[in-house]
């Protein structure tokens, strides 16, 4: 009905779309995975389109990617839970969708600069959602001058009815500093003034709305890429000893005052030191509402020890929850079984609910292109690696809409522009 030049316009205005909303609501996520899906079925011709996934270099990356959540899908055969398991898979639905559609396009269309379009938007949107979040707080603090308005869980207003969490917000954050980095530095392509100027203006609204997200995970994950990328920029054409040392200490000190002198209201990285220092726990198995660190120990080691117990295919894909719930009842610990706390780490979530495979899939979901991303010096989507997977180690990611669909889509189109044979433009001189 139509040419594939409209079906690839429709599926590049939809990923606009994502680009434009996700930093601030899931809530269009699903609606645009459903047309992408309307717009691949009604374009049809799967097996051209299979056949340039595997021209264009991506068919390994196809069947990792999708092979992931396939699994997922078989593990609904011996879940007991299963309304649990049909929302894990909504959640999960990126993850099947993503690498056909974005995989399958005309490299003749999905260019460099069409691609590179995409992150730029996020990149701008992601800003423009800090800036926002910080105008907010702003004028709640002007009514009631409560400085704690700028922090954590309060520094996130949108979505209006259920915020996102700081966490997801974060690794959004960072992923988007780290990417203005790379297009002030190594674009292929001469950048537009007004461009540059949006890149470098996004960098100290990014920073400060990050520290002020609290988020603990996030903020390790940032001041280390902040760390790595600075110094690879300054040592890059030239060894700069002394600028090397002199960014680690003034970068150091700024960490050791947040750590030292932050109050525990308004600096978790410092609470969390005092948490684990102190490991203070109830008798009853209470925690108190800062305690957070020590709640992820407990609640890693009894993920893990469920998981070894029901190895060797896992419990299923909606009775995770369940089982870990289970668990915290008969061992008495009421807040963590009265919040449902999940694994808190993707990594055992997904060892818990698949077993063996489970964990195998995922090692090789992101060991492999970041093994290939080494090999070729793909700089961006190594950056985009390195802030995702630790970030795993402390949440559960994919079980919610905010992890699951910003990891599956820029996944597939870092990898598409890493590795797919497309041309690059060269630098302008």
């Amino acid at each position: 009905m139509f040419t594939e030049k409209i079906h690839f316009r429709i599926t590049y205005y939809l990923l606009l779309g994502a680009m434009v909303t996700s930093p601030f609501t899931i809530f269009f996520m699903l609606p645009i995975a459903i047309l992408l899906i309307l717009n691949s079925l009604l374009q049809g011709d799967f097996k051209n389109r299979w056949q340039r996934i595997s021209q264009n270099g991506l068919a390994p990356y196809f069947w990792i990617y999708t092979s992931f959540y396939l699994l997922y899908a078989l593990g609904m055969i011996y879940t007991q839970n299963i309304w649990s398991g049909l929302s894990n898979l909504e959640n999960k639905l990126w993850f099947l969708i993503a690498p056909f559609i974005i995989f399958s396009l005309p490299n003749e269309h999905f260019t460099w600069k069409i691609r590179n379009r995409l992150v730029f938007v996020f990149i701008l949107f992601t800003t423009l959602m800090a800036f926002t979040n910080m105008g907010i707080s702003l004028v709640q603090y002007l009514q009631t001058k409560n400085p704690f308005l700028f922090f954590y869980e309060k520094a996130s207003h949108m979505p209006y009815w259920r915020p996102m969490h700081p966490t997801y917000l974060s690794m959004y954050i960072t992923f988007s500093f780290v990417a203005a980095l790379y297009y002030l530095y190594f674009s292929p392509v001469v950048l537009k003034k007004w461009k540059r100027t949006v890149l470098v203006g996004s960098l100290p609204i990014l920073f400060i709305f990050n520290y002020l997200l609290q988020s603990k995970a996030g903020l390790i994950v940032f001041f280390v890429m902040l760390l790595i990328s600075t110094l690879y920029l300054m040592n890059r054409i030239k060894i700069q000893l002394v600028k090397s040392f002199l960014f680690v200490l003034l970068l150091g000190a700024f960490v050791f005052v947040t750590l030292r002198y932050g109050s525990e209201t308004m600096n978790r990285m410092a609470e969390a030191m005092k948490d684990i220092t102190r490991n203070e726990q109830q008798d009853d198995g209470e925690w108190h509402a800062t305690e957070s660190a020590s709640q992820r120990l407990t609640v890693w080691k009894i993920a893990t020890q469920q998981s070894v117990k029901h190895l060797p295919i896992g419990v299923g894909t909606g009775d995770a929850v369940d089982v870990m719930v289970e668990q915290y009842k008969v061992l008495g610990y009421k807040k963590l079984y009265e919040d449902r706390l999940n694994p808190h780490n993707q990594y055992l979530q997904t060892f818990l609910t698949l077993g063996i495979l489970g964990l195998l899939s995922i090692l090789v979901f992101f060991g492999y292109p970041f093994y290939q991303t080494i090999k070729c010096q793909k700089l961006l989507f190594m950056a985009f690696l390195c802030i995702v997977m630790p970030n795993l180690l402390t949440e559960s990611m994919f079980e919610t809409g905010s992890g699951a669909n910003f990891i599956a889509l820029f996944m597939c189109i870092l990898t598409y522009d890493a590795f797919g044979r497309a041309g690059v433009p060269t630098h302008k001189p």
